[in-house]
């Protein structure tokens, strides 16, 4: 490292071909200056610390390097000596500091401790008027354990060593051991092929500490997409990227998506359209086309699926548009996360807000209206008995019926109130059911249709026994209605830890998803004479009995369960 101060003391010795010593100095400087040049390039690209603590090492080495010749032919130490020490203790100090950086670690402050003293000690040696060797021997023996120790640490330090960081490791310990034979290798003949030695290990570490850069860089993103990698299978939403441009095709779905639509990511791979098949029809019109977007999506796009078992579900997506360096859209990447829990939920409460609200109707006119149909009703009774009346019986009748219909429509709704009073007392259930069973025995009889009983031991549960027969009554009078002559009405009771069932089976039509949805809606019917407030005193009912109505239906029936909590 201190060539130039032995070769300065040279000039009486004509051993050493002066213009070859030069050229062999102006090369490591010219070798030292390029791997300069290409570590401030990845410091300006990256800005690492460690980086930054490499270039600038590899600076001070290229200048030591290139003012030896000027010191070689000036022959004059006193006035370089320090500077030459200076940045040659200081550019080895930055290379080692860069090198623990790189391995995650500080570098050991026990190295600046004995830097200051090593600079101390060479100093008073140099001022003593000792030899070169005995002047230059505590910082050279430095230098070399510096190297060494470091190598060892990054051969010992750094978990899958690469042979990047092996060929550096090397490099400073061969660079290390090179120190010690500057009384052989840096006199004499031999002195230009030191420099060209030491050139060369010099190109063996920057080349090792590009390729241990680029390594290191390549496990931090195969961690770091390993990591992201495993937060996406494991979540629960749909993760996905669609490659639009060249050609359509999906370039990553996680595992979620088998889950919520049943369908597996390798079917998603291979149909590129199975995503936007399985879109509800009456919901694609609603979604944006997704060659158009030029923005993310600020607001959760909700619209239903079509699982691989035909059921539907609900779902809301995010989509994030991807853009090349020119605008041009060609990808995107997007979440889509199951709400059908939620969007039930929203349907429970709109149907419980409509339910409140004909109650509180009911409530507040129900009776007022009912007092003058009471009067109605009773001067028509009165006038159809008399006899110059009897022509008109007919026309009578008529009109109680219809007074009649009137006063059950009110009663109906009277059974919607939310404020209603109940005698909810225990109670069997299956009792309930026995009693109601020759009432809907005759209905079924007189539309020719069978009804069964599959009653299982159950324990009694606080219920109001009119409003159970009430319920009852609606679902399996609905049941004979939606079923042909000939068919099955079966009533079913179940229990667990935690419930009672309630099950009303029949072996209707199925029903479609859009009547589902709206099942119990206040005014809602498919029946050409209907109310629409069957099923709504029905979930009114269950609503305060604390019971939850779950349909399941298909091809071949469709089942009403009340599920009473114990």
């Amino acid at each position: 490292m201190f060539n130039s101060l032995i070769y300065g003391q040279m000039s009486s010795k004509k051993a050493v071909d002066m213009s070859t010593l030069e050229f062999s100095i102006v090369a490591a400087a010219g070798i030292k200056t390029l791997v300069f040049l290409i570590y401030l390039f990845l410091f300006w690209r990256y800005r690492e610390r460690f980086l930054g603590c490499w270039t600038l090492a590899w600076l001070l080495i290229a200048l030591k390097t290139s003012t030896d010749p000027f010191v070689i032919n000036l022959g004059q130490l006193p006035p370089v000596f320090f500077l030459v020490h200076a940045v040659t203790l200081v550019g080895v100090l930055f290379i080692a500091w860069g090198t623990w950086e790189f391995v995650g670690r500080r570098l050991p402050a026990g190295w600046l401790y004995a830097a200051i003293f090593v600079t101390a000690l060479t100093y008073i040696a140099f001022f003593s008027g000792l030899s070169v060797t005995l002047v230059l021997l505590p910082t050279i023996f430095l230098i070399g354990l510096i190297y060494i120790h470091t190598g060892a640490v990054l051969l010992r330090r750094v978990t899958g060593v690469g042979l990047g960081q092996k060929i550096t490791a090397l490099a400073f310990i061969a660079c290390g051991l090179h120190q010690f034979d500057f009384p052989f290798f840096r006199t004499g003949d031999m002195a230009p092929w030191g420099y060209l030695l030491d050139a060369f290990l010099r190109l063996i570490m920057g080349t090792g500490f590009l390729l241990a850069y680029f390594e290191k860089t390549r496990e931090d993103l195969e961690r770091q997409e390993s990591r992201f990698r495993l937060l996406a299978e494991n979540a629960k939403d749909i993760i996905y990227r669609f490659r639009l441009r060249p050609s359509v095709q999906c370039e990553y779905i996680s595992p979620a998506v088998e889950e919520i639509t049943g369908y597996k990511p390798e079917e998603y791979y291979a149909n590129s359209r199975l995503l936007l098949k399985i879109v509800h029809p009456e919901d694609k019109l609603s979604l944006p086309r997704f060659d158009k977007l030029q923005a993310p999506t600020e607001m959760p796009l909700a619209f239903r699926l079509i699982r691989k078992d035909q059921s539907h579900i609900w779902v809301e997506q995010h989509v994030v548009p991807i853009f090349d360096k020119n605008g041009v859209l060609v990808a995107i990447e997007g979440i889509i996360r199951d709400a059908t829990a939620r969007k039930e939920l929203e349907q429970e409460l709109f149907r419980l807000d409509r339910l409140n609200i004909v109650g509180q109707m009911a409530a507040n006119i129900g009776h007022e209206i009912r007092n003058p149909l009471t009067t109605v009703r009773g001067y028509l009774q009165v006038m159809s008995r008399k006899q110059e009346l009897e022509p008109y019986g007919d026309n009578f009748r008529l009109l109680l019926d219809e007074l009649d219909r009137a006063n059950a429509l009110i009663t109906e709704y009277l059974s919607l109130s939310k404020n209603r009073l109940t005698d909810q007392q225990p109670r069997n259930l299956n009792a309930i059911i026995e009693s109601l069973f020759p009432l809907i025995l005759a209905d079924a009889a007189s539309t020719n249709h069978i009804v069964r009983l599959e009653l299982s031991d159950v324990p009694d549960l606080p219920l109001d026994e009119k409003e159970i027969r009430q319920l009852l009554l609606n679902f399996a009078r609905n049941g004979l209605e939606a079923m042909e002559p000939g068919k099955t009405l079966t009533i079913k009771t179940s229990a667990d830890e935690h419930a009672v069932i309630l099950a009303v089976r029949n072996e209707g039509a199925e029903i479609p998803p859009e009547v589902i949805e709206k099942l119990g809606i206040p005014f809602f019917t498919t029946k050409e004479n209907g109310t629409g407030l069957g099923l709504a005193i029905c979930y009114s009912i269950a609503n305060r009995h604390r019971a939850k109505i779950h349909i399941d239906t298909g091809p071949h029936d469709t089942t009403f369960s009340v599920v009473f909590r114990r």
